[in-house]
């Protein structure tokens, strides 16, 4: 297994991974499952060519899940940054954070075998670190709550120190209304330092993004923890 950033050539696999995370009985039924909402081929390539997509690329060369990132300048053109003024925010809303470099966590998906959903929290902690080393100061991101809960980004999120700060209301083709909760994370230049020495989870998954995302064959010149 390895991390790196996507290419034009992964749409298919994107894709792919997608349609195994559909919204469906399973998916509504399972305790820990997660599912994927949104994103056409069109829009996927569009994200692999302007805002930050990163593949966990199987030792056959394909996708077996990924993380997509919306930077700064490609977050304030999207349908999201238009809409923020209908986020029912607990308080606070985008005005605290306009004037500086925001980002939004778009998806973070891993194919749903159980062995593979183990390399979740370290995709997550290598697109996050990205954010943060290009000077982007504050995360948000949304989780399904109705029509059915996606139960799978919480522990993610809540290990993560991202709280709830609002809700949107939307409507997709897929299922028609859904309503989501806000989450924020506030990025600081030593928080990926404390999220990979919080504790022996933290250090584990650092270890792991670490692993993931060096060339073959190359070592770690940093100290064991």
């Amino acid at each position: 297994m390895i991390l790196r950033r996507a290419i034009a050539a992964d749409v298919d696999g994107l894709l792919a991974v997608k349609r195994e995370l559909r919204l469906d009985a399973a998916a509504a039924a399972s305790p820990d499952g997660g599912f994927l909402l949104g994103a056409s081929p069109e829009r996927y390539a569009y994200y692999v060519e302007h805002a930050d997509v990163r593949v966990l690329e199987d030792d056959n060369g394909g996708v077996a899940g990924f993380a997509v990132t919306l930077p700064d300048a490609v977050l304030r053109a999207s349908d999201l940054w238009a809409s923020r003024r209908s986020i029912a925010w607990d308080g606070g809303g985008w005005d605290e954070v306009e004037a500086v470099p925001v980002a939004y966590f778009d998806q973070l998906a891993v194919r749903p075998q159980r062995r593979l959903r183990t390399y979740a929290p370290a995709l997550a902690f290598a697109a996050l670190g990205v954010l943060a080393a290009t000077g982007h100061r504050h995360v948000f991101a949304t989780t399904v709550r109705e029509p059915v809960f996606n139960r799978a980004s919480h522990p993610l999120l809540t290990a993560a120190g991202a709280r709830r700060v609002g809700e949107i209301e939307e409507t997709y083709p897929e299922v028609g209304r859904i309503l989501s909760d806000v989450y924020h994370l506030p990025l600081a230049p030593d928080t990926m330092r404390k999220l990979g020495e919080s504790g022996r989870a933290g250090r584990r998954v650092a270890r792991m993004a670490d692993a993931l995302s060096r060339p073959a064959g190359s070592s770690s010149t940093s100290p064991r923890r």
